[in-house]
């Protein structure tokens, strides 16, 4: 099992020094498909300098990237698209997340069946994408505060399976299934498209620092036997002096569970 942590490039050399096997930065504020090349170089530098490989990229979409509803810039997508593959191929990225809430988010009165269709759209778009940089992408659940559509395991997995592209697969996020009481008995069904987990603990709090279930939530990943990557997305109070013990508690779960 490999362990990463979402975070921003300044954090790189912490993680590494914690023993953490991979950094997840954002697409949006780390790779910025939508501005020049050149406009770009001083932060590529900065993430091709990381002590660790960037092998995952969340925050997907801007919030004012429409994907659902009714102004959609196709033009504008594809080319996004395009660029944030690229990019995150180049620099030694993996897997990207679309999680993007507020760009996925259907509007009030739209219809729900033009927006799925919609979505299955987009992820077909993403997952060509994908495959031509040789990368895949993993669909997130967000709980139903923070967006109002795709808000469990089970529903990314069933707009991953609509899509049916080979380069599309499921993400599993431990605070988000909190929130909705979601069964860790869809993470064993949804195992052969699951791609990429994300842990918290209670309140969003480091691992370890509340009372999530992790055994349980440990022992469901080992039932079919996941063994791929798990990121820490949380909020931090003190990264430097937390990352560590988050890291060890997880890989004492994991071992353990």
């Amino acid at each position: 099992m490999l362990f990463g942590c979402c975070t921003t490039i300044e954090n790189g050399p912490v993680l590494a020094e914690a023993g953490y096997d991979f950094i997840e930065l954002s697409v949006a504020r780390d790779l910025q498909p939508e501005a020049s090349e050149e406009a770009w170089a001083p932060t590529r530098a900065a993430i091709e300098a990381l002590p660790l490989r960037p092998a995952v990229f969340n925050v997907f979409l801007p919030a004012d990237l429409r994907i659902t509803g009714p102004e959609i810039d196709a033009e504008r997508i594809r080319r996004y698209l395009y660029t944030a593959f690229r990019r995150a191929s180049a620099l030694g990225g993996e897997v990207i997340v679309f999680g993007s809430g507020r760009a996925r988010m259907v509007p009030e009165g739209f219809p729900r069946e033009e927006a799925w269709d919609q979505l299955i759209r987009f992820v077909r778009w993403a997952g060509h994408e994908a495959q031509a940089t040789g990368m895949r992408l993993a669909i997130e659940p967000l709980n139903r505060q923070e967006c109002n559509i795709i808000n469990s395991v089970a529903e990314a997995q069933r707009l991953a399976e609509a899509a049916g592209h080979p380069a599309v697969y499921v993400l599993a996020d431990l605070y988000h299934m909190m929130e909705e009481e979601e069964p860790f008995e869809n993470l064993i069904a949804a195992e052969a498209k699951l791609l990429h987990v994300h842990v918290a603990d209670t309140e969003r709090r480091p691992p370890g620092k509340g009372a999530y279930p992790y055994p349980e939530f440990m022992r469901a990943l080992k039932t079919f036997g996941y063994d791929r990557r798990i990121s820490i997305e949380c909020r931090w109070e003190d990264f430097a002096a937390e990352c560590a013990d988050a890291l060890t508690f997880l890989r004492e779960m994991w071992i353990y569970a």
